[in-house]
């Protein structure tokens, strides 16, 4: 008995569109001033000129940097777009300071539901999944058992659809995305800004000298950390949710098995806890290139401590699937913004 641990490069093996460009692409499409707000919150590069330059007209782009690495980007919030927005000096005849009212923190919300609704509109569609299923040679389906167990950090149904695994068979890690108002669970692991953050905000109490810049300065730092924080995967309460789905499994676990996880920061800790749980367990790690590998073997050795005879590596590379995910793009008709 196997536990398949899914990551997004299991949906891009298939040929989905779910790389994060193409959520830029998406709420370009849909929603562009609030693309536009999100380049002011992190200070992107949104727009390119077009041609003549004096003409002041442009295109909005997506930058690379940030959407390849959307969700470690979400902690890197431009705090100035929001600190000293408010007015210091509001003419008041009481020079009591006013708490006013800043809401900027709202956008985490927004970008959660309008990521889920992406989800549900371009990627989990039945279309979707029978045009992958009529591309996909058999060499190029995955060697997968739908009797084995599945962590899924995906929020799609791909293993449903294209593996006929049983819903009672898989736990999603961050949600599963059913309707548009699912609470998904999006976000970043980077605790040093937030410990920052809350630090500044010690400070500016600290220095408060009862004015309205003093008052605001504490406002809006307090909104910046809200932002930040709603942003943050909470990832013991997810490893609670993990421990009780494999309280569940009865049979013994002989491989840990891979698929597309990027092994960032925020996995480790869930690899720890199958560590921990299952010892005796084999290890196989699923890789795309050079630079996958050489993250597998630092995690593998420093990380869960396996022997070079306890985790073994494949290649997970479809040559069909840029062809497959281009006429689901045409399909969906997905605009594709350039790449800046």
């Amino acid at each position: 008995m196997n536990l398949n641990l899914i990551g997004n490069g299991f949906d891009l093996y298939h040929g989905l569109p779910s790389s994060y460009y193409y959520f830029g692409c998406y709420l370009i499409e849909t929603d562009h001033e609030f693309f536009e707000e999100i380049g002011k919150i992190y200070n992107l590069t949104n727009k390119i000129m077009v041609e003549p330059y004096i003409s002041h007209e442009y295109e909005h782009a997506v930058e690379d940097l940030f959407w390849s690495n959307f969700e470690s980007r979400l902690a890197t919030v431009d705090e100035y777009f929001v600190v000293e927005s408010s007015v210091d000096d509001l003419g008041l005849e009481i020079p009591d300071p006013v708490d006013l009212e800043i809401n900027d923190d709202h956008n985490a919300d927004v970008l959660k539901m309008k990521f889920c609704q992406w989800v549900i509109d371009t990627l989990d569609i039945d279309d979707n999944y029978e045009l992958i299923r009529r591309h996909l040679l058999i060499n190029n389906y995955l060697h997968i058992n739908a009797d084995d167990y599945f962590l899924q950090f995906n929020y799609t149904h791909s293993l449903q659809r294209l593996y006929d695994v049983n819903d009672e068979m898989i736990h999603y890690v961050h949600g599963e995305c059913l309707r548009p108002d699912d609470e998904l669970i999006i976000g970043h692991g980077n605790d040093i800004v937030i410990r920052e953050l809350s630090e500044k905000i010690e400070k500016l109490n600290e220095e408060y000298d009862y004015t309205q810049a003093s008052n605001n300065r504490i406002a809006e730092y307090r909104c910046v950390l809200e932002y930040v924080k709603k942003l943050r995967k909470n990832v013991k309460r997810c490893m609670v949710d993990c421990d009780n789905f494999y309280g569940k499994i009865d049979e013994n676990i002989d491989c840990i098995c891979l698929y597309g996880l990027s092994l960032g920061e925020v996995d480790v800790p869930y690899l720890v806890q199958i560590r921990d749980r299952w010892p005796e367990a084999k290890w196989r790690f699923s890789y795309y290139d050079k630079a996958d590998k050489k993250r597998i073997q630092k995690v593998a050795r420093n990380d869960l401590m396996l022997k070079d005879n306890e985790f073994s590596t494949f290649r997970l590379v479809n040559t069909d699937s840029r062809a497959i995910c281009n006429e689901i793009v045409q399909l969906r008709g997905i605009i594709e913004h350039e790449r800046v």
